[in-house]
């Protein structure tokens, strides 16, 4: 579907084109057959002027549990000389020791590196908290050449980002910012318009067809907004309207849905459930017949992100909240059902949380006996990989059998 119409995507003018990462390489595996490394080849041979990048986080480049720094450096140097030139580090709660280590060796594999810095509305995250976030992501300014905010949840609103982007910005020592609002709510064109306002040049867009819904606002769209507010932009539009029509003419030939713009929903705010979250819960309670209980699911939601101290809504924190949520609701029982995930989140392994893990969900989580065997756990080294998967694989292909060991 973007082979063919990759060099005229290449010609628009993009800063940057996202591409595949390793979760994305699991669906690629398991549902089409085919290799996700030779995507980033074919992608990166096809569009020479564009960087492509990709999205890694410090704990877990792919998975939701916690992975060694040696596989995770390993990561990053096979995406770099597969054709990936741009590395967005996703670290939500700090974890600057890892992401320390993983930065200099992206920096010395000629990557250009984009530090995540993660929206989420809690009573946690005030505009100070991410004024103190920025100044501690610049013990790491010699690495960084973007900061980029991410919005996953879509929560942002455009009253927020007028007092929030600014505790940035006077904190980033001149390092350009970005911005990245997903529109779950409907609000992430708006909130783009007032960041322009105040300053900030680069935000990321989806083409028209596949933006919106859950996805990113249009290019479109903010384009010809922006032209309106008295900005400027180089973007080949023609090349930008071939684009666009082609990847709706794909969704036509598919019966794949066309991006549409979603109705405000209050609620969201009160549980911020990712869209592919909600997806999974909806199916997980069809499968036990109990789809009647997705509002007490939702209810239970916010009740368990604040007992473990608000972490941000998205990969892996809002699976741990959300699976919690789930088992508390279906069990009867609260924190009867706990995976290894909650335990070592509860244990620090997934970096610093923005306020205090309720004393007496703590308490309980780190006195279970699985508690206590994860307490000295650490995550299998590359060698310990190869010796079980077989030394003779290569580097990408040991990756590969990570993601999918069958």
């Amino acid at each position: 579907m973007i082979l063919p119409i990759a060099p005229i995507m290449d010609r628009v003018g993009f800063k940057a084109i996202g591409t595949i990462g390793p979760r994305g390489f699991n669906v690629a595996i398991r549902l089409f057959h085919e290799n996700p490394w030779e995507r980033i080849r074919f992608l990166s041979k096809a569009m020479q002027r564009t960087p492509l990048r990709t999205s890694v986080t410090a704990t877990s480049v792919a998975s939701f549990g916690i992975e060694s720094l040696e596989l995770n450096a390993l990561w990053i140097k096979r995406y770099i000389a597969n054709g990936i030139k741009c590395l967005w580090f996703c670290d939500y709660q700090t974890v600057m020791d890892k992401t320390s280590y993983l930065a200099k060796v992206a920096k010395a594999e000629g990557a250009e590196i984009s530090m995540g810095l993660m929206y989420s509305d809690s009573p946690a995250h005030t505009d100070e908290f991410f004024a103190q976030s920025t100044r501690k992501m610049m013990e790491l300014k010699d690495y960084i050449d973007v900061i980029t905010i991410e919005d996953a949840g879509g929560v942002l609103t455009p009253e927020r980002t007028r007092t929030f982007l600014p505790a940035i910005l006077q904190n980033c020592n001149g390092i350009p910012v970005e911005l990245h609002v997903h529109c779950n709510t409907g609000l992430g064109p708006l909130c783009y318009l007032e960041a322009l306002r105040l300053g900030i040049k680069t935000v990321h867009v989806a083409v028209a067809p596949l933006a919106n819904g859950t996805s990113l606002p249009s290019t479109e769209n903010i384009l010809r907004n922006a032209r309106y507010m008295g900005f400027s932009s180089n973007l080949d539009e023609e090349a930008l309207t071939a684009m666009s029509n082609h990847f709706r003419e794909v969704a036509q030939k598919e019966g794949l849905p066309i991006g549409a713009p979603v109705e405000y929903d209050l609620l969201y705010y009160k549980h911020q459930v990712p869209g592919g979250m909600m997806t999974n819960l909806k199916r997980q309670l069809a499968e036990l017949e109990m789809e009647q209980r997705l509002e007490e699911v939702l209810e239970e939601v916010p009740v368990v992100r604040k007992e473990l101290s608000y972490p941000v809504m998205a990969t892996p924190f809002s699976q741990i909240v959300g699976a919690i949520a789930l088992s508390n609701v279906i069990a009867g029982k609260r924190y009867q059902v706990v995976s290894d995930e909650t335990i070592l989140y509860v244990l620090g392994c997934y970096g610093e949380p923005p306020a205090p893990i309720d004393q007496n969900i703590k308490d309980k989580l780190t006195s279970l006996p699985r508690a206590k065997a994860l307490r000295n756990w650490e995550p299998p080294s590359v060698a310990d990989l190869r010796a079980k998967y077989g030394s003779e694989l290569s580097d990408d292909d040991l990756l590969l059998k990570v993601i999918v060991p069958k």
